[in-house]
């Protein structure tokens, strides 16, 4: 998906309020959402902030760091997998389409 400059610049500001916790207003949300399901990086944007938003700034030499940066999910237990009473593809079945593709 070809983005412009201007909406490129919306989405990070968006996405740079939400990881400050800041007002963002529901609309500004829906908008960003649409995007992230079909774009890797804004995807990827989105996870960040909210971990940010959630957990604050962990330090980069550390696990939490690295999977903040990665903007994965496992910061916290109930988003980790477990193989003895999780299903692989229900665990992803939450994933945008470009992850369930794959």
């Amino acid at each position: 998906m070809f983005l412009t400059n201007k909406t490129r610049l919306k989405i990070k500001d968006i996405v740079k309020r939400i990881s400050l916790d800041e007002a963002v207003a529901l609309e500004e949300r829906i908008y960003v959402e649409k995007f992230a399901k079909h774009n890797s990086t804004i995807w990827t944007w989105l996870k960040k902030a909210n971990s940010l938003r959630r957990y604050g700034k962990q330090k980069s030499d550390g696990i939490n760091g690295l999977i903040q940066n990665l903007g994965l999910d496992g910061l916290e237990t109930e988003n980790h997998f477990d193989p003895k009473n999780d299903d692989l593809a229900d665990w992803f079945s939450g994933s945008p389409d470009w992850v369930r593709r794959s």
